[in-house]
């Protein structure tokens, strides 16, 4: 956590800005996960997770790899499968969806997958877009400088024992 002298934020501390220090990773997820979350809250007034969980859960995660530190983009990229296959899920069983049959019955849990399922291609588009987003931050945006190795000294090559003679 320390500038240096120029003031300048350290490369791999940085955010997409180069003069904002990035969010540790655990705080990119709970960002990711709390615009999800706004999105869940937009939505239950219908009942469903519709096109407002889609849409904050599409900005969630590319909010997170924007602001994240660029030591961090790792798990910036690999979060919204995560995010998606954990979430969905939850908010089908707290609404009580699937509540009437018995715990773990097929019916139950086809209520519970059956979300999850449909909702793959948004997960893939965001998870595309946001693993792209930071290949070009790792790569493109801010690459690594190279060190430059020390030159080796010179060998001091003395002729072969035969030739001494």
């Amino acid at each position: 956590m320390t500038r240096r002298r120029s003031g300048r934020v350290p490369a791999d501390e940085r955010s997409v800005l180069s003069s904002t220090r990035g969010l540790p990773a655990w705080t990119a997820v709970l960002l990711a996960v709390a615009i999800s979350l706004t999105g869940v809250a937009i939505d239950s007034v219908s009942g469903d997770l519709g096109a407002g969980f889609t849409v904050a859960f599409f900005l969630g995660c590319v909010v997170s790899v924007l602001a994240v530190a660029r030591r961090s983009v790792f798990v910036a990229g690999v979060q919204p499968p995560i995010i998606m296959a954990l979430l969905v899920p939850l908010v089908y069983v707290v609404s009580g969806v699937g509540s009437g049959a018995d715990v773990f019955s097929r019916s139950q849990l086809v209520a519970i997958i059956l979300p999850l399922a449909t909702r793959f291609p948004p997960m893939i588009t965001t998870t595309v877009v946001v693993v792209a987003i930071a290949l070009i931050r790792a790569l493109v945006l801010e690459p690594r400088p190279r060190v430059a190795r020390p030159a080796a000294p010179p060998v001091q090559r003395s002729a072969p024992a035969h030739a001494r003679r």
